[in-house]
């Protein structure tokens, strides 16, 4: 799942490279307006059905069978409603041309709907070589088609069709590659359970989507199209770590922790050791990020896109902290506990949208500054309700955490120090190219993170668990729960 998210990772960034140089900070933020809104119906199904079957000790054909038709139906109606809706979304923005940008998206609600059972059934068997091929392959599908129509001047319908693009893609490919096909719908007293499963799931989904997205959404309205897409760019590099490390290995660990309910002794120790891992990878890059922002903007997406920069900047700090924010759907999931996840997603909610209005009007940068620190605040009270009925307490997360906390702060500090006060260094950075200064600047800050790692364990010993773990990816080795 890694090394699929790597690879798409590599595909996606190379697209977004490519498409930031031939459309403009506008035609993204025409398009944020819609996708705002519209990537929640995208995962109607596929957010809350997946962890339902996935989790289900046993499951039947003609379970799967009626949830599969059920999905559908939701699908298909919220793709009528998106598209009569379109004018009241074109009204809000004061945009004409979103409505027919509404009715194209509209399209991938049902084919997304068409892929859950699949993947799902995919995933339940965890055969993630699989997963990893197909989302290959859309990625590259979907980018090689964007790019092809920006150079053939279709402006942000470039974008429109790259992001419907993955969901009939994915279908197509979901369906050759699983033998798995539905047959008639069925009553069924284990279906009810299963819903209400699905419907608290993807009830958190909901809250947590829109905690993430109301502030493109208010940005979008307040400050338009150009102050949008500027924040949406930054942001969606600022999702990367989320998207390649907490969200591939999600499915993993619910399958994982699933297996592990009935000890709970071995449950806390995998929590606890997934969470340490993570922070080591996401504070690193927290203060990675933080120091060299600006220039991976500029580098990556152009001299055009300065403000996105700054942006991206403010929101490097919450990197890490965003990591763990995410792993709290695996316990309240592998507990069979969604209700609770549901009520979690509500208070979160409800606090994210108190600092983004806080933080609106300064702007994008005062957006993604109060929205950093947010995440900061939610992680204590989430992880202590998450953890409650399985023992889990935050000081067994805070000793797991911390040095890598103080580390990160260190190492970003002593790196800005000697770039910003150092006037020999400042003046060599300032005339050398924009990739060598950050691959320099991204050294040095790695090699004081991993020094104030030693000195803070006293050792090298959560290096050597990061290398073992790193050799446990590799295909072949066989790893006992």
């Amino acid at each position: 799942m890694l090394l699929s998210r790597t690879a798409n990772l590599i595909i996606g960034m190379a697209g977004t490279i490519v498409l930031a140089r031939l459309l403009t900070p506008k035609d993204f933020g025409m398009v944020a307006m819609v996708t705002a809104f519209s990537l929640l119906l995208f995962n109607v199904g596929l957010n809350g059905f997946t962890e339902a079957i996935i989790q289900k000790k046993e499951i039947t054909h003609q379970q799967v069978s009626t949830i599969f038709w059920i999905g559908i139906a939701i699908s298909a109606s919220l793709a009528i409603i998106f598209s009569l809706c379109s004018p009241l979304l074109a009204r809000f923005y004061n945009e004409p041309r979103l409505i027919k940008i509404s009715i194209v998206f509209s399209v991938g609600f049902v084919f997304s709907a068409l892929a859950t059972e699949h993947l799902a059934l995919i995933m339940r068997s965890m055969k993630f070589q699989k997963i990893m091929v197909n989302e290959i392959a859309v990625g590259v599908i979907s980018v090689a088609l964007a790019i092809w129509m920006a150079k053939s001047g279709f402006g942000y319908w470039a974008i429109v069709v790259r992001q419907v693009s993955v969901p009939i893609m994915g279908a197509t490919i979901a369906w050759l590659q699983c033998p798995w096909r539905p047959g008639l719908p069925a009553r069924d007293p284990e279906i009810r359970p299963l819903m209400k499963f699905a419907l608290n799931t993807f009830g958190y989904f909901t809250m947590d989507y829109f905690s993430r997205n109301l502030q493109k959404i208010l940005l979008g309205w307040k400050w338009g199209s150009q102050e949008l897409g500027n924040y949406d760019r930054s942001y969606q590099l600022f999702m990367l770590p989320m998207n390649q490390l907490t969200v591939p290995l999600s499915s993993v660990a619910l399958a994982a922790l699933s297996r592990l309910h009935n000890d709970l002794e071995k449950y806390r120790i995998f929590y606890t050791k997934s969470i340490a891992s993570l922070s080591f990878i996401g504070f690193l890059l927290s203060a990675i990020m933080t120091v060299t922002g600006q220039d991976i903007i500029l580098f990556l997406l152009g001299p055009q896109w300065q403000t996105a920069g700054q942006i991206f900047a403010a929101l490097g700090p919450a990197i890490g902290i965003t990591l763990l924010n995410g792993t709290i759907g695996w316990l309240h999931l592998s507990q069979g506990n969604p209700s609770r996840y549901l009520k979690w997603g509500i208070a979160a909610f409800i606090f994210s949208t108190i600092s983004i209005i806080a933080g609106l009007p300064f702007g994008a940068l005062g957006v993604a500054i109060s929205y950093s620190l947010s995440f900061y605040i939610l992680i204590w009270p989430g992880i202590w309700f998450a953890g409650k009925p399985v023992g889990i307490r935050i000081s067994h997360i805070w000793k797991a955490i911390w040095r890598f906390i103080l580390a990160a702060a260190l190492s970003g500090f002593s790196t800005w120090l000697i770039i910003e006060q150092i006037w020999p260094v400042h003046t060599f950075l300032a005339h050398v190219h924009v990739l060598a200064r950050i691959l320099l600047m991204a050294g040095t800050c790695t090699l004081f993170y991993l020094a104030s790692i030693i000195i803070l364990y006293g050792g090298i010993a959560p290096i050597l668990d990061i290398w073992r773990m790193l050799k446990l990816m590799m295909p072949g080795q066989k790893i006992s729960l």
